[in-house]
């Protein structure tokens, strides 16, 4: 029910451990395979040269040091309003420093991991963006390693505002396993990137990587600051709306298959990404949050889903919504939709009045009331409403 194909890539599952520090190691990926991953895909393979010379915030200092600590969870199942947040799953993760791997400590992993896992593993590279002949040095030992696949890590080192879709076309050259380029959300646009990659011999296409603009965070209390405003990978489900919107308008654009990645921290989140086109989803940050153990949660969850829904296979719903998507231009204005109040489900705790920008919303006798001629339809009272007392309904005309 759960397997899926991509790329000529066999799946038990749609869930693939991301490239991240959780496989960084041999240890890393054994338990990933364990957890339940359909896939793994490893930490990115780098000359150690460029991480030096690439990013910003070890310039000057010696290969090997690295910030510390370099994870912080915050907001982690915190919101303004306790009752926004949904299934334990809102939380920011800041990562900076990160470290990589040599690529010969990559090959070794690889030789190894192949002889005690089914699943197949994914080699991440990440070379310079005009350095065409670095990349093809990285890829070609992956290959002979055994991967079974190849991800370029695109955006990694150094930071670049443009993506070079000559790397594929040069990996391309001296691999014949799948390449997968992983893009990364920035100054460039999903329709124009994704056919220009694909154009390029891309495979597949990883969407999107962690945000790569500076980010911070402060600790209020003890007036510090958290993250330094440097170039950090800040991930997490608040970006999953971003990257949602993105695959969508990448997979209208392009024929290769989408793995979605950033924010699946529920089988509701790799759902979403597979009905808006991915083939297969990549989870990171939930595994910082939860364990190696969330791999296979997702993918049972997708499974009870499935059946509760009457699906065979993922392709049943793969891209199921994006028939629903369309421009501002064409969306349709019919008949006004206005708020309606359950009585026998409202409990008078007035959220509905406060959030109600055009009083429209009145408290009689404990009951929240909608006058419908200054109701505007916007919607927010039933995403406040902690009783699910509040609808929107279509008016007559």
């Amino acid at each position: 029910m759960l397997e899926v194909e991509f790329a000529g890539i066999k799946l038990k599952n749609p869930v693939i451990a991301a490239s991240a520090t959780p496989t960084i190691n041999l240890d890393g990926l054994r338990r990933a395979a364990e957890g339940g991953a359909g896939a793994i895909v490893t930490k990115s393979a780098v000359f150690p040269k460029k991480v030096v010379e690439g990013m910003e915030y070890v310039k000057g200092r010696p290969t090997g040091l690295k910030p510390s600590p370099r994870f912080m969870l915050l907001n982690k199942g915190e919101t303004y309003d306790p009752r926004l947040t949904k299934e334990g799953s809102y939380f920011t993760l800041f990562r900076v420093g990160e470290p990589y791997l040599k690529p010969e400590e990559l090959v070794r992993m690889i030789e190894k991991i192949k002889k005690s896992v089914n699943i197949p593993v994914i080699a991440s590279i990440a070379g310079a963006v005009d350095d065409l002949e670095e990349w093809q040095r990285l890829a070609k030992p992956m290959q002979e390693a055994g991967a079974d696949a190849i991800e370029l890590n695109l955006h990694a080192i150094p930071i670049v505002k443009y993506t070079n879709p000559d790397i594929v076309r040069a990996v391309k050259e001296v691999v014949s396993i799948p390449v997968i380029a992983k893009l990364m959300y920035g100054w460039e646009d999903p329709t124009e990137l994704g056919p220009k990659v694909e154009n390029a011999g891309a495979d597949a296409i990883t969407a999107v990587g962690t945000f790569g603009f500076p980010t911070m965070e402060i600790d209020v209390e003890a007036s510090r600051i958290l993250t330094q405003p440097s170039y950090y990978g800040a991930g997490g489900p608040w970006y999953r709306p971003v990257s949602l919107a993105f695959v969508s308008r990448l997979a209208k654009s392009v024929k290769v298959p989408i793995l979605g990645v950033t924010g699946v921290v529920t089988w509701k989140d790799a759902v979403k990404y597979i009905m808006v086109g991915a083939a297969a989803v990549e989870v990171s940050a939930a595994i910082y949050a939860r364990g190696y153990r969330v791999l296979g949660e997702i993918a049972s969850g997708i499974e009870d889903f499935m059946r509760r829904k009457g699906y065979q296979r993922i392709d049943d719903f793969r891209g199921s919504i994006l028939k629903e998507i369309v421009p501002p231009v064409k969306l349709e204005w019919g008949p006004p939709i206005k708020a309606a109040v359950d009585e026998a489900s409202c409990d008078g705790c007035g959220d509905c009045q406060e959030s109600c920008f055009y009083g429209a919303i009145s408290l009689e006798e404990k009951l929240a009331s909608v006058d419908s001629d200054k109701c505007d339809g916007c919607g927010l009272c039933v995403w406040v409403c902690p009783s699910k007392a509040v609808t929107m309904q279509r008016q007559r005309v």
